[in-house]
Parts: C-alpha cells; sequence; structure tokens
C-alpha cells in the first residue's frame, strides 16, 4: 500500500476538535482466554474449528495467500460448506486481484466472500492498482485490518496474522513472528455486532461482483499445490491430531472498535477510543511494553509517551530493525524517530533479521508482527492496530484489553522469553552514540542495514509520505 499511496499527493493530518470521541463508552464482557503458544498451534487450532463447525464461520483478514495454508485452510472451509455450515469472508481488496480460485469458490451456495473497498483495476497488477489510485486517493486510501476468526459463534481467534505460510513459519522465503489469542464467552457478541455492521455496509462488494467466476478454478488451485504430498500439511495434520484442550484463563475483557466514519473524515475514533478505554491504568501506570511491527509515531502518540516518561513510567518498545521490516518505507521514518525515542528514555528492543525463531519450521529471512500492549503486566491489548498514521487516520482496526495479570505475564514471556537470540537491545553508550546489543554482540553501526539499503530512504522522507504508513 506504502508504494502506490506515497506515489500519490501527500495528504494533511485530519484536524481532530477538543473532546473528540468523549462521549464514547466502552463495555466489560466475561471472556475466556487462551495465548495460543506457537505458529504451528496457530493454523492447527483454525483447522480443529472449522472441522467442528456446526452452523457457521465468520472471518475478516487483510490478506489470505493462495499457498499450502491458505489452500489448505479454505479446503477445510468448503468441507464444512459441504455440510452445511455457512461460511462468510471479508477481505481488504489490495492484494486480492483477478482471483479466478476465489470468486469461483464463493459461487457455493454456503459461501459468501465479500471485498472492501474495491479498485478497479484488477487484470493489471500493481502499475493498474498504481494508477486507479492516483485517480481516487481519498476513496481508496482507507483498507481494512481487522484479523478475525468466530466459528459458531462460540470460539474466536484474533492477533496479528493473515492467512498464509509466512504468518504460521513454513514459508520458505521469510516469516513472521506474531500472535494468536482463542476466546470463549460473552464478549465473542461484541465482535458479532461489529462484523454484522460492516458485512451489511455499503463499502463491501460480492467477490462475484469483481471478477468472473471460472469453472475448477479452485480444484486446480489445489491440485497445483498438490496438498496430499505437502510436508507442511502432513505436520498441520499431526499436530491437529495432538491438541489437547485449551486451558483457558477466565477473566473480563473490553473491546474497542474503530468507526466507519474514519472512511469519510480520517479521524482517529480507534486510537481515541482505545486510549480513553485505558486512561486510568495509563495515567498510574508504573511500566508499559509496547509491541508493534511498524513505528511511525505522530505528535498525538509522543504526546502518550512524553505523558508516561514524565510521570515515571517505564516504557519498553519492541519492533522491528530496519533491516527485519518487511515494509521497504518504515525503516525511512523510524530511522528519523529512533533518536528521539531513546532521548525521551524509551527501551528499544528491534527483533534481528537473521533471528532463528523456534517458532518457524523454516530458519529464513524473519519479521516482527507482534501487535499488543501490556500495562503493568495486568492488562493487554489484543489487536489489529500498529504504532502509525495508517492505523490511526487509515485503516480500519479494531481489538480488546484482557484484564489479567496471569494473561499479561504468558504474553510477556511469549514475546520476550529469547529476548538475548532474538532481539538487539538499543541504547546510546557513554559517548552518546547509538549502541546495538545481542548478547555478547555489540554493534555500533545499524545491523545488516548498509549505505545501500539506506540510499533510497532520504528520497522517501522527501516524499513526506508519512500519513500513508
Amino acid at each position: 500500500m506504502a508504494a502506490i499511496a506515497l506515489a500519490g499527493c501527500a495528504q494533511p493530518y485530519p484536524e481532530v476538535e477538543a473532546g473528540f470521541e468523549s462521549n464514547w463508552q466502552s463495555q466489560d464482557y466475561q471472556a475466556e482466554v487462551y495465548l495460543i503458544p506457537d505458529s504451528n498451534e496457530a493454523i492447527a487450532r483454525r483447522v480443529q474449528l472449522v472441522r467442528n463447525a456446526k452452523a457457521s464461520v465468520d472471518m475478516t483478514y487483510f490478506s489470505w495467500e493462495k499457498d499450502t495454508l491458505g489452500l489448505m485452510l479454505f479446503n477445510e472451509l468448503k468441507q464444512a460448506a459441504d455440510r452445511g455450515v455457512h461460511v462468510r469472508l471479508t477481505l481488504d481488496d489490495l492484494l486480492v486481484f483477478n482471483d479466478k480460485w476465489l470468486s469461483e469458490i464463493s459461487t457455493h451456495e454456503n459461501i459468501e466472500v465479500k471485498i472492501f473497498n474495491p479498485f478497479n483495476s484488477r487484470k493489471m497488477g500493481w502499475i493498474g492498482r498504481a494508477g486507479d489510485f492516483l485517480s481516487n486517493q481519498k476513496d481508496l486510501d482507507n483498507r481494512l485490518h481487522e484479523k478475525y476468526f468466530n466459528v459458531d459463534h462460540q470460539y474466536m481467534i484474533l492477533g496479528g496474522r493473515n492467512i498464509g505460510d509466512d504468518y504460521f513459519g513454513y514459508s520458505k522465503q521469510a516469516n513472521f513472528f506474531d500472535m494468536d489469542v482463542l476466546f470463549k464467552g460473552e464478549v465473542i457478541e461484541a465482535f458479532h455486532l461489529n462484523y454484522e455492521s460492516l458485512w451489511n455496509s455499503e463499502h463491501l462488494v460480492p467477490m462475484q461482483d469483481l471478477v468472473k467466476s471460472k469453472e475448477g478454478a479452485f480444484d486446480k488451485a489445489l491440485k497445483k499445490a498438490k496438498l496430499d504430498e505437502s510436508d507442511i500439511v502432513k505436520r498441520v495434520e499431526r499436530k491437529v491430531a495432538d491438541l489437547a484442550e485449551p486451558e483457558f484463563i477466565h477473566t473480563e475483557a473490553t473491546p474497542v472498535f474503530d468507526s466507519i466514519e474514519k472512511l469519510n473524515d480520517n479521524k482517529p475514533y480507534f486510537r481515541t477510543r482505545a486510549e480513553q478505554t485505558v486512561e486510568n491504568e495509563l495515567s498510574k501506570a508504573s511500566e508499559v511494553i509496547i509491541s508493534t511491527p511498524y513505528v511511525v509515531p505522530h505528535d498525538g502518540q509522543f504526546h502518550v509517551i512524553d505523558r508516561l516518561r514524565e510521570q515515571g513510567s517505564d516504557v519498553t518498545l519492541l519492533t522491528n530493525s530496519s533491516a527485519s521490516n518487511d515494509s521497504g518505507f518504515i525503516p525511512a521514518y523510524y530511522e528519523k524517530h529512533r533518536q528521539t525515542l531513546l532521548n525521551k528514555g524509551v527501551n528499544i528492543y528491534e527483533y534481528r533479521d537473521t533471528a532463528k525463531n523456534k517458532d518457524h519450521y523454516f530458519h529464513v529471512d524473519t519479521y516482527y508482527h507482534n501487535k499488543t500492549l501490556i500495562i503493568d503486566n495486568k492488562l493487554t491489548f489484543i489487536g489489529s492496530s500498529n504504532f502509525d498514521p495508517r492505523s490511526d487516520f487509515l485503516n480500519i482496526e479494531f481489538g480488546l484489553f484482557v484484564h489479567s495479570e496471569e494473561f499479561a505475564k504468558q504474553v510477556e514471556a511469549y514475546l520476550l522469553s529469547e529476548k538475548d537470540q532474538l532481539f538487539w537491545s538499543v541504547s546510546h553508550n557513554e559517548q552518546g552514540d547509538t549502541e546495538w546489543q545481542s548478547g555478547d554482540e555489540v554493534r555500533t553501526k545499524n545491523p545488516n542495514y548498509s549505505s545501500w539499503n539506506k540510499l533510497p530512504d532520504s528520497i522517501f522522507r522527501k516524499m513526506n509520505g508519512e500519513f500513508e504508513l
């Protein structure tokens, strides 16, 4: 998205009036939460839930790849639909082109696929999308970033993962370090109502209205993927067979949803509502951990950090290093903010691009993608948003706060149990220079981020496209 967005005109930050969203009220719900401990279990849980589905499967994702796991899971959904389960999928259109396999599967009487805010161009790849965007930037800039998996209104998975090999550690090119949480309880109904509101809105278009279906396209994709011969599928199947009953924590959770009005005025509904929800906890916080793949802080986010530091809160940031970032544009802006954050006293841990994450089946390049916030080891945010202007002003996001000390400690351990192996600790040394340390290894230059990598950064910054990231 950043590539075509930066080619357009830079948008100004919207003016936000005093007292914006001050009347919004959060609501607590009973919830049972289970932190899924690894990526293989994350895909296995989805497969198991679909196989056990009785009535419905509702999903929202930013992307769904036509790779081994993307096709495996969709084949499971088709089999569920064959036995009468009603399957609904909402997808953002950014990565959906002329996908006839997806259009064909949506002709099934029990499967509906709708696309959010679709482009006109479908057959010319990114060139067509760029042209489409340049002529209609204001409307196409808004994207759907939620990740949601609801089976029978009984089980729900939230987290940072989209659907594809790289989100579950099975890509041979690069993999994401990410997190999912399984939920039960009345909190699911709040997310169901949010889903229905978007599903019935004018911003979704049936896949069949965008791409003409081609008979046999889905079966052709399955045949090409050779799922029956796939070692990945076999490993997932073994995990499904070995799944134990999840050990749920009984607690309360507070959902926070975006407003569809953001598509008209680009105002920070979600971030404002989230901050208001935890205003009391933030005002007394002694420790805050922010985990986000993308860091492009604007004035509103700096204000929160400043307030936390002024009251003596310890603030820790977990994010990608410049070398591990899957976006070629984010480092251009993060590089200029790193020093500001360090000067404010923020503890920074940057994910190593060569990290040997035990969660990954293939140890290749790796990206950090966990999106969470932990306040005083008591309150934990799980959701879709990043620490950047796009999440605040352009994307439709959601999440919830889990009120549980036990869960908060589990999430912190999940993120940091291999801290010395997976992260660079970034700080100022005695000479005042920036220093990266990981175990016994110390660097005084940005690790694995050469002058060649930095060459385009100054160009990107001059494009003044920070609002789009």
